[in-house]
């Protein structure tokens, strides 16, 4: 293969465009790419800042670096959430931490033993549903980071394969909420800040070849905790359609986007409140993360606030769905 531009040897064959490229010029095309994505879906203004979470996988690390190619003020964050696991947490830290020094880029890192002296590991000893409650706790981590710094938004590095994945899997179950929300680019609201999908067009192909090109070193370990495979039957599903038709899951996620407001209208947002230990919204009156991270905290805000619905005798979270309608 020749590169369409200069017909100088293909560094990369992209089928779902229909072209190939050399190193120079596929760097070109994917800053273009993304830019267009980012103007199509009104993401960022030129130069503003942009809190990237980072996770040291190839997607948030390409995030990161493209935001910072295309003019863009980036501030890493990473969560250390200590799983030692596979010597995941650690690995992850330092994959993060070599590739911000490289870049010159930012970086704060909140370490879940270091505020609350517990860890994912220590709670999956407890919890059955620990990927559940890491997302939670990562989520109130990047969006309470994302405000305090005053960042214009937060950027996550979900590529296209996630968001045609995520929308499949929300399809088949009919899941309005989600199906709600599964937009490149959510505006901010009260308590929340705006979230952005930079690479929300750009497909797994194409990422890892510029991560290649840039020399950029993820973490390769995996999370000992992860069970996705419902979603990693999904993501096959449609590799073997984009197979067939080149550029299958663009047309299916970018189709989408054109017609999520229809789901928005059909869902109702459950009434929210202030969490009286955060602050942030919540549809209880102490939100998840508090619930697991300041247990003896909430314990006490709890009985202080609400000393009718408080009896120590039964669990707490029993109790808090006791007092969740007021």
């Amino acid at each position: 293969m020749k590169c369409r531009v200069c017909k100088a040897p293909a560094f990369i064959k992209l089928p779902a465009h229909n072209t190939a490229f050399c190193p120079q010029h596929f760097q070109e095309f994917f800053l273009r790419q993304v830019e267009r994505t980012i103007k199509k879906y009104r993401m960022l203004p030129p130069g503003a800042k942009v809190a990237v979470a980072l996770s040291g996988g190839k997607d948030s690390l390409v995030t990161a670096l493209v935001l910072k190619l295309l003019g863009y003020q980036v501030w890493g964050f990473f969560i250390d959430l200590g799983i030692e696991e596979n010597d995941f947490s650690a690995a992850s830290r330092r994959a993060v931490e070599e590739f911000c020094s490289r870049e010159n880029l930012p970086l704060e890192i909140f370490s879940l033993k270091e505020h609350f002296h517990k860890t994912i590991s220590q709670l999956a000893l407890r919890e059955k549903k620990t990927c559940a409650l890491c997302g939670v706790t990562k989520r109130h981590l990047m969006n309470e980071y994302a405000l305090k710094i005053g960042a214009y938004a937060l950027a996550t590095g979900h590529t296209l394969d996630d968001m045609a994945a995520s929308l499949l899997a929300n399809l088949f179950r009919w899941d309005l909420h989600y199906l709600s929300k599964g937009l490149p680019h959510l505006p901010p609201e009260p308590g929340f800040a705006r979230k952005i999908k930079p690479l929300a067009l750009q497909g797994e192909r194409e990422i890892l070849a510029f991560a290649q090109l840039h020399e950029i070193k993820p973490v390769e370990a995996a999370c000992p905790y992860a069970r996705e495979a419902k979603f990693k039957r999904y993501k096959a599903a449609l590799d073997m359609l984009e197979e067939k038709s080149p550029g299958i899951k663009r047309y299916f996620y970018e189709g989408y986007t054109r017609h999520a407001h229809r789901f928005r209208e059909e869902t109702a947002r459950p009434p929210m409140m202030s969490c009286l230990v955060c602050g942030f919204p919540s549809v209880s009156p102490i939100c998840t993360f508090c619930r697991t991270w300041r247990e003896e905290e909430a314990r006490q805000r709890m009985a202080k606030k609400e000393p009718e619905c408080y009896n120590g005798h039964k669990s707490f979270e029993d109790e808090v769905e006791k007092c969740k309608d007021g």
